[in-house]
């Protein structure tokens, strides 16, 4: 497993594990080095992890050095006014971590929910309280804001960091932020040095829309000017991971982070 040390200059794409060969292609050819991936239905609180994928997942990792990030089912809402809902979330995802840390995984994202603050906190006590021997590290991903969703905005997770930083870190999505308003480059300290994760994402809607679309580093509304900043602001901190559909357009965006982590590093060499 890569360590939680073992961060810097990683990056990569939330791939799946039934795809082996083209998880290996991303690796020839653009140099990926971290995976993010799902271990149950991502729509579904249903396990779905199967002994083929664990295969696929000790192959890649007995041939490569992959820091591996695991991302939580979407129905999970850690915040719902919903009691049942919300222990099951909390259920989920205390199970989830501790398989998340039989797998190596260095980091498991989960989404703050919708819903009252409160009860997201509360929610999250309880899975510290049952996970403290886990290796795995638990982190909440920023949101747009839609909604009622919570994470929009930099009050509520400098809250949260005082509250469970010591426990906890921040997985920070690019276009999440973008929608929410939030220039990622003009973060507080306090924020930017609780982020353990970049999900590094263009957007395809306009600053502050309250909205969450992805797009590719060359079209996209952040533009890859503001993202190159964005790679040299946090590389030495937080592996980046992006999340794209498409061979060609996955490949585009993590060759443009290579050329951006290592650009100094190839001129000083000559």
């Amino acid at each position: 497993m890569s360590g939680t040390n073992d961060y810097k200059l990683k990056y990569g794409a939330h791939l799946s594990l039934g795809a082996p060969g083209y998880i290996e292609e991303l690796i020839e050819r653009c140099g990926l080095s971290a995976v993010q991936i799902f271990i149950s239905n991502p729509r579904s609180f249903n396990p779905v992890f199967s002994q083929k994928s664990l295969e696929s997942l000790n192959a890649l990792k007995k041939r490569h050095d992959i820091f591996l990030c695991v991302h939580m089912p979407y129905v999970a809402n850690l915040a719902s006014n919903d009691e049942s809902l919300r222990a099951k979330s909390v259920e989920h995802i205390i199970s989830a971590l501790n398989a998340a840390s039989e797998l190596g995984a260095s980091y498991y994202v989960a989404h703050p929910g919708s819903g009252p603050y409160e009860n997201l906190a509360d929610s999250f006590g309880k899975i510290i309280k049952n996970t403290e021997n886990c290796r795995t590290k638990l982190l909440l991903e920023n949101t747009e804001g839609s909604g009622n969703k919570l994470f929009g905005g930099e009050e509520q997770m400098a809250d949260f960091i005082g509250r469970f930083g010591a426990k906890a870190g921040i997985c920070w999505d690019t276009a999440h932020a973008h929608g929410a308003g939030i220039d990622t480059l003009g973060l507080s300290e306090t924020l930017r040095g609780a982020i353990k994760l970049v999900h590094l994402n263009d957007s395809r809607v306009a600053f502050a829309s309250h909205k969450d679309r992805h797009d590719g580093f060359s079209t996209g509304t952040i533009g890859a000017k503001n993202i190159g900043e964005i790679i040299r602001l946090f590389k030495n901190q937080a592996p980046f991971i992006i999340e794209r559909e498409g061979r060609e357009a996955t490949c585009a965006d993590l060759e443009f982070i290579r050329a951006e982590l290592f650009k100094k590093r190839a001129a000083a060499s000559h």
